[in-house]
Parts: structure tokens; sequence; C-alpha cells
């Protein structure tokens, strides 16, 4: 199926906490005493349990950023983010995709009170660093920076500033870069961060972040 592209019908902190009560509520309705269950009951059981704890991570690690990421930009930067899914959507992390295309293909559309395209917009997400750090970077090099062939440095220790690697959405601790993978992680979402700026404040908002590099 072909879902449409755009921003959740609902905030994404509203949604996950609507797809973990959902996912709470088929659990109920599906379980069995052990001694009642088939294995493949069991197994299934297990895997809705596993999503929800994701899923509650994840509204966990939101309220941290909320909390102190998306605080620690906009003092640095003198930017106040309109839509604060804006950073969320950069700081998924690749793992999400396995969860929120799990859960959309676990259950019919109409089961977790959470429209199909919501889930298949949440799984998509981990693509929008990458697209808003090549905004930032042709930005910085076109309309802030002293020529097109401006060198674009810093932006690894930008994000160790922000801490926003440290501020990743998922399950990253199954999977840690090291050296070179992790310093281009870092590049990425620094990169990211200062293309959303220039996307909601345009180039005088990214023309601030410019002495932080």
């Amino acid at each position: 199926m072909t879902y449409e592209y755009g921003p959740p019908s609902c905030p994404i902190e509203e949604t996950l906490m609507a797809i973990q009560e959902g996912l709470m509520r088929e659990y109920r309705a599906e379980y069995l005493p052990a001694h009642r269950r088939s294995s493949r009951r069991t197994r299934r059981l297990r895997r809705i349990r596993g999503w929800s704890r994701e899923t509650g991570r994840l509204v966990s690690g939101i309220g941290r950023v909320k909390r102190e990421t998306l605080p620690r930009i906009e003092r640095d930067t003198g930017h106040t983010f309109r839509d604060q899914d804006g950073l969320l959507r950069i700081l998924m992390d690749n793992s999400t995709r396995r969860l929120f295309f799990g859960i959309l293909t676990g259950f019919p559309e109409d089961a977790l009170q959470v429209p199909a395209k919501d889930l298949d917009m949440l799984g998509r997400f981990p693509d929008d660093a990458r697209a808003l750090a090549l905004i930032g970077d042709v930005t910085l090099r076109l309309k802030v920076l002293p020529g097109p062939h401006a060198e674009v440095a810093g932006l690894a220790a930008l994000s160790d500033r922000w801490e926003l690697h440290e501020s990743k959405l998922g399950l990253a601790c199954r999977h840690r870069p090291t050296g070179d993978d992790l310093a281009q992680e870092k590049e990425t979402l620094a990169g990211a961060v200062l293309g959303l700026l220039y996307v909601e404040g345009g180039t005088d908002a990214l023309r601030a972040a410019v002495p932080l590099l």
C-alpha cells in the first residue's frame, strides 16, 4: 500500500503514546494463560510486549530531548523552533524502522487507532537527517559562508556541544559506531539541525549559528 507523505496526524509524542496504549490493549485482548497458549501465541505476545517497551523508551527519550537538548540548541542559536517535532525527526535512529514497520505489518490498519500512514511516516523519519544535512551544507556554502567552496568545519564538535548523538531516539545501544563512522554520524546530525534552522528561520537563523562552528 502507498501512503501519503507529510507530518503525522498528531505530534510524534502523542502518536507514540496512542501506539503504546493500543499495543497494550491488543496484548490484553490476545492474552491467554501460559498453559493454554500455543507456541505461536506465546511468540506473538512477546513481540507485542517488546514493541510496547520500545515505544515507551521512545516516549521517555522524547521527554529528555524536550527538556534538555532542544533548550540547549535554542539558547545557542537564539532561535525558538515552531515545531519541536522537526528535531525529533532528525534524532530518530535507524533502529526505529524495524519497530514501526513491524507494528504496521503486525496488525490490521484499524487495530491501534493510529492511521497506518502515520506508522509508515514514523518508519521513514531516519531519512530526514540526511536530507536536512544536505540542505544545511548547501545553504551554508552558497548563502552564508564566503564562496561556494568554503569549508564547513566543526560539525562533529557542534554535535558534541548539543549532545545530539547522545540524544538519538531508538535502540542505538545495539549499534554504536566508532571512529570515522561516529564522526560522520555526528556531522550529519549537526548539519541536519543547521538545515532545520534554515527551513524554519531562513538565512538569518542559519547565520546566527555560524560562530558556533
